[in-house]
């Protein structure tokens, strides 16, 4: 299904995607144009820089609207655009996430406790902060669900 927006160029009208209702694509002649909208913020890049500066020229004028250029941050993800390609990451979460719950000077390692060790009550320790463990867990599982080569 293809957006119709009425006097918008045939390279402005975009095709509907099935997962993301606010992730729009169109090859224009071998070029990929990309447009996501999120509340209001859009986001749009194309393969053609002439078709993306025409974009954001057309929209500037429809619209009010301010170009910010380059793409560094959006939605909690840090955006590196380099001659390769695009490295999209949460590496600033992370780290306030490792600040917030003081977890900053721990070390990495792959496995954080041994697969075979047995769990027993601590009779004599100190109680878990219910609502501090809470805010971990939902934060560990925004990270991962946002960040697909984490999921578990």
């Amino acid at each position: 299904m293809v957006r119709k927006a009425k006097g918008l160029p045939h390279y402005a009208r975009v095709q509907d995607r099935k997962v993301d209702m606010t992730l729009f694509t169109k090859d224009i002649n071998g070029d990929l144009f990309i447009c996501q909208i999120y509340v209001d913020d859009i986001i749009f890049g194309c393969t053609n820089e002439k078709l993306s500066h025409e974009f954001g020229d057309m929209m500037s004028k429809e619209f009010e609207m301010s170009m910010i250029g380059e793409l560094n941050f959006f939605l909690g993800f840090q955006i590196k655009q380099v001659k390769g390609g695009i490295f999209i990451h949460q590496e600033k979460y992370c780290r306030a996430l490792l600040k917030k719950f003081k977890m900053g000077d721990c070390k990495p390692i792959s496995t954080p406790m041994s697969m075979n060790e047995h769990l027993h009550i601590d009779v004599d320790g100190k109680p878990v902060d219910q609502s501090n463990y809470r805010s971990m867990i939902g934060s560990l599982l925004n990270l991962t669900a946002s960040t697909p080569s984490l999921e578990i």
